[in-house]
């Protein structure tokens, strides 16, 4: 074989090997994005068809890539508004002293408070203007905002003295316990476990073992929850 040759056949070669590991176009990666995302759907209305959260579904997906501008937020934001105006809320009118209560509350969470009592709200609420003079209005006005997504509050007796003004903030807290890995920080100064069975020395072998039982049977006990928000910052 001449160098010719040999050139032209290693050229062929390099030509067959370039074409062999081409990068997929446009349309194929389109093609290969939008057959992830419908198999995603597939599985989430799968796992939700026997669950009472399946009647939140709609009829359509929306993936929305958020490392771009993607036309189809424009198209979940009018969906948005479609389903929302369809709820038995949606055109009621709404008293004056709730808009009132509702943005005094606003201006807290604008603070930086995350989470207020019951009986702050009261306070704030005679403060105002044109306060709610019944304590039913002053409740359902509340488990409006709950329902409506502004705050988390519920009114049974046991739970009804604390309102999460940030629903954002607490959903961090949780999501902060899905994502911990074992570790026990430092027990700042000021701190107590919420334990009543446990000595002071048996906090940090009760953590031990409550990494354990979280991560292979799912159970979530005090100890763990005092060990990950006390690291992470959430005041509890």
């Amino acid at each position: 074989m001449t160098q010719s040759t040999a050139t032209e056949a290693n050229s062929d070669r390099c030509d067959d090997v370039q074409h062999s590991f081409e990068p997929p176009n446009k349309q194929q990666r389109q093609s290969n994005y939008q057959e992830i995302c419908n198999e995603f759907f597939r599985k989430v209305r799968s796992y939700l068809k026997d669950k009472p959260t399946r009647f939140h579904l709609i009829d359509e997906d929306f993936a929305i890539d958020n490392t771009v501008v993607d036309s189809k937020l424009e198209d979940l934001k009018k969906k948005i508004v479609e389903v929302a105006s369809e709820q038995s809320y949606w055109g009621e009118e709404m008293p004056a002293r709730w808009i009132l209560l509702e943005q005094e509350l606003m201006k807290r969470i604008a603070e930086g408070v995350k989470v207020i009592s019951c009986e702050d709200v009261e306070n704030i609420n005679k403060e105002g203007k044109i306060p709610i003079d019944k304590s039913e209005e002053l409740d359902l006005f509340l488990r409006f905002l709950h329902e409506t997504g502004t705050i988390i509050y519920f009114s049974t007796e046991r739970l009804r003295e604390s309102i999460v003004l940030d629903p954002t903030w607490l959903i961090d807290a949780l999501k902060s316990l899905i994502n911990a890995q074992p570790s026990l920080p430092e027990k700042p100064a000021g701190i107590e476990y919420q334990s009543t069975n446990l000595a002071e020395g048996d906090v940090e072998g009760a953590v031990t073992q409550s990494w354990s039982d979280f991560k292979e049977k799912g159970i979530l006990t005090l100890e763990l929850v005092d060990a990950v928000w006390t690291k992470e910052k959430y005041p509890h």
